[in-house]
């Protein structure tokens, strides 16, 4: 037996020595309590009130090590889950009635990162932390005082006569967007100075704030349509009017500090640090732009067993909150967003709320200018719910996509092409299937008229997404007439009667014989007997014919061939007569001629000014209506401005004489088109023409703003058309 363990057993009284037990480290703790912390945002508020109480014990004995860790993680807790800032005001307030210290602490630190998120832009973040402070009121932190020094102090800026009214707009947001939380605290305890706020925050919505130009603008559908839609800062102040009509009592907030009353009312509390927004001598800061709310469901719309706050409550706002919250948060990850809020869906079980999600999502989807997010993140968010849940959101999707449909011809023209690209990729995932005898009303109406381009386009869109033959089996043969032709090249020089028709036999017998680039390009200057932009057309048809089989047909043939097409491409003409080339084989497909046109403006056979004088060629006017003409300016307009390989001066000399002469050209077509037409009836080609001017305007604000004095001028000599004049007006005033 071995020595120690005989002496180890002749010794029982003495202590056998033992592992000491691991601490856990820093990271492990904080780990924990992050990952507590996110589960407060839950929209179950019994299981949200549980966590708070198990977070606020499990950092009550660390607070003296970890104090400052804990804080950050509140700060971006907050930040992300700005709608669950009562969760984390309450584990705040709970915390602070054990540790005094603690919530004097998390105030500094609040206000530190408030400031910090104003002097940076970060707009969404100091929305977030206005909330949590908000709460903190009601949880016993925070004195009722310096909460409303701190709103006073917004209002303030909100009365600055030189500050810009986007500084002022964001300012006023904020306090109306904090009322909901704490209104009824303020009403029962300080009415006297909450009647006062609210009179300044009148006299500036009321008075002092213009809205005309914006609300022109971004008005998704125009004052035609039967379709509410209201400022976004103006429907606020309506919302805030109907709650205090209330009694400040609000129903849609979660309020788990409700539960621990009795306890947060012990806590002593806290006055804020002094506080002073950032001034902005030159308002060089990027405030939000304003945008508009549009209801797309009445009440008749819902289940008869559900409420629906009306667009005046501002509980309609909490929910709408709630939804854009989650969507900004998880839209890249479209499985967790959707069962995220299908978790808020079973928090409000008497609420319709699926449908309020599809009203947000097709809200933003359609937003102007531009959405907050690709469509195709709205889309694949929309087809996701509508397999979680099939009973439900395919029939309200169904019911929103039809409402759209009736309010076509008073739609804005890049919301309209937002909705094309969104419901032929949504039907593309459902099999195309769609009740399209209902849309048959359309096949009757002008060529030009909303309803009728949207199914043109829609079913264009289809067939770019599965082809055309299926499409075709698919809808009533009395869709005929707005059935594309079948998208097959023609190569007319198949003819033999025609001028060049010789050169292009001699060209596609040497191109199947894989000759080299030199061959073609002697064939070409032996042929003296035609003009070089026939020779030209004979060419590109050529190519274009021999590669039609698909685009790394077509592209490897124009690379083979791109030293002579450089060599042909020497001029304006030249150019237009390659384009010309591509138009004629490819008549019938529009996909083909958008996505090679791209590619010869890469391979630099042709120019950006060249593609743009070739979309506003005379002989395209019918089809300037389109959407794909429209795509192919910006692509070019992209490219101009990303990828050409000049000096950073000349290519934004470049961007700006391209984005001018788009305006130009297209200014001067309306008017030439205006003065033509003296028909009394609704001119829809000027009205498409004039819409997609304003959204390839709205895409490249920036680079617009160089040239915003010539704009000017254009205006003034567009005065004849007073609705192109207003239009370039209220652009220019909206982006200075």
């Amino acid at each position: 037996m071995n020595s120690r363990r005989r002496h180890r057993e002749d010794s029982p009284e003495e202590p056998v020595p033992t592992k000491c037990p691991r601490r856990p480290d820093h990271n492990e703790v904080m780990a924990t309590i992050e990952n507590l912390m996110i589960k407060l945002s839950d929209y179950n508020i019994a299981t949200v009130q549980g966590r708070i109480e198990d977070l606020s014990y499990y950092v009550t004995d660390t607070l003296h090590i970890y104090k400052w860790d804990i804080l950050r993680s509140l700060v971006d807790c907050v930040e992300k889950y700005p709608m669950q800032s009562g969760a984390y005001a309450t584990f705040v307030g709970l915390v602070n009635v054990q540790d005094y210290e603690f919530g004097s602490e998390c105030l500094k630190c609040v206000t530190q990162h408030l400031m910090k998120a104003l002097y940076e832009g970060e707009w969404l973040k100091a929305q977030s932390l206005v909330l949590l402070l908000a709460d903190l009121v009601n949880t016993n932190v925070l004195t009722i005082g310096s909460m409303l020094q701190l709103l006073n102090s917004f209002v303030d800026v909100c009365e600055e006569e030189d500050a810009s009214q986007r500084r002022r707009d964001f300012y006023a947001h904020l306090v109306l967007g904090s009322l909901p939380l704490m209104g009824r605290e303020l009403y029962e305890k300080k009415e006297t100075a909450l009647q006062t706020l609210l009179k300044r925050l009148k006299h500036y919505i009321k008075k002092q704030r213009s809205s005309g130009e914006s609300t022109r603008l971004l008005r998704i559908f125009n004052s035609c349509a039967d379709v509410p839609q209201h400022d976004y800062l103006e429907l606020l102040w309506l919302q805030i009017m109907r709650l205090m009509h209330d009694k400040w009592i609000e129903k849609e907030l979660l309020r788990p500090y409700a539960a621990f009353d009795s306890k947060l009312s012990t806590a002593l509390q806290h006055h804020l640090p002094p506080f002073q927004p950032p001034c902005y001598e030159d308002d060089s800061a990027d405030y939000p732009h304003p945008w508009i709310v549009f209801r797309l469901f009445e009440v008749t719309d819902f289940p008869p067993h559900m409420r629906m706050p009306d667009e005046m409550d501002i509980g309609r706002h909490t929910i709408e909150a709630h939804i854009m919250e989650t969507v900004r948060l998880h839209h890249l990850e479209r499985k967790i967003c959707a069962e995220r809020l299908l978790a808020y869906c079973l928090a409000k079980p008497t609420l319709p709320t699926e449908h309020c999600i599809i009203e947000v999502l097709l809200g933003q989807m359609l937003q102007l200018p531009s959405s907050p997010l690709l469509t195709i993140n709205y889309g694949a968010l929309v087809i996701e719910l509508c397999k979680l849940v099939p009973d439900k959101f395919p029939r309200i999707v169904a019911q929103a996509a039809d409402m759209l449909y009736t309010q076509l011809e008073y739609m804005n023209p890049s919301s309209f092409d937002r909705f094309v690209n969104w419901f032929s990729h949504h039907l593309s995932n459902f099999r195309y299937q769609w009740n399209w005898q209902d849309w048959e009303n359309s096949i009757a109406l002008p060529e030009f008229h909303p309803t009728r381009l949207f199914v043109r386009e829609l079913l264009k869109k289809c067939m770019r997404l599965s082809y055309h033959q299926h499409i075709v089996r698919l809808v009533p043969t009395s869709y005929g007439p707005l059935l594309p032709p079948s998208p097959d090249p023609n190569f007319k020089y198949i003819d033999g009667l025609l001028p060049g028709a010789n050169l292009a036999k001699h060209l596609l017998e040497a191109i199947r014989s894989k000759c080299a680039p030199e061959l073609v390009g002697g064939l070409m200057e032996a042929t003296t007997e035609l003009n070089d932009g026939l020779k030209i057309n004979v060419l590109m048809q050529t190519l274009l014919h021999l590669g039609c089989k698909s685009f790394t047909h077509i592209f490897s043939l124009l690379g083979k061939f791109q030293p002579v097409l450089k060599v042909l491409a020497n001029s304006d003409a030249n150019q237009l007569a390659m384009m010309q080339a591509l138009f004629e084989v490819w008549s019938n497909n529009e996909h083909v001629k958008l996505v090679v046109t791209d590619k010869l403006l890469k391979m630099h056979i042709v120019s950006n000014h060249a593609v743009v004088a070739w979309v506003f060629d005379s002989s395209l006017k019918s089809e300037l209506v389109k959407m794909y003409l429209w795509e192919l300016l910006n692509l070019t307009v992209r490219y101009t401005k990303y990828h050409m390989r000049e000096a950073e001066d000349n290519q934004s000399i470049d961007l700006n004489a391209l984005l001018l002469k788009i305006v130009q050209t297209c200014v001067k077509d309306l008017m030439d088109h205006r003065k033509s037409e003296q028909s009394s009836q609704v001119d829809y080609w000027f009205q498409w023409i004039q819409g997609r001017l304003l959204q390839l305007l709205f895409n490249y604000i920036e680079d617009v703003r160089k040239i915003s004095s010539k704009l000017r001028e254009i205006a003034f000599e567009a005065e004849e058309a007073k609705s192109l004049s207003s239009m370039i007006n209220d652009y220019l005033n909206y982006i200075q």
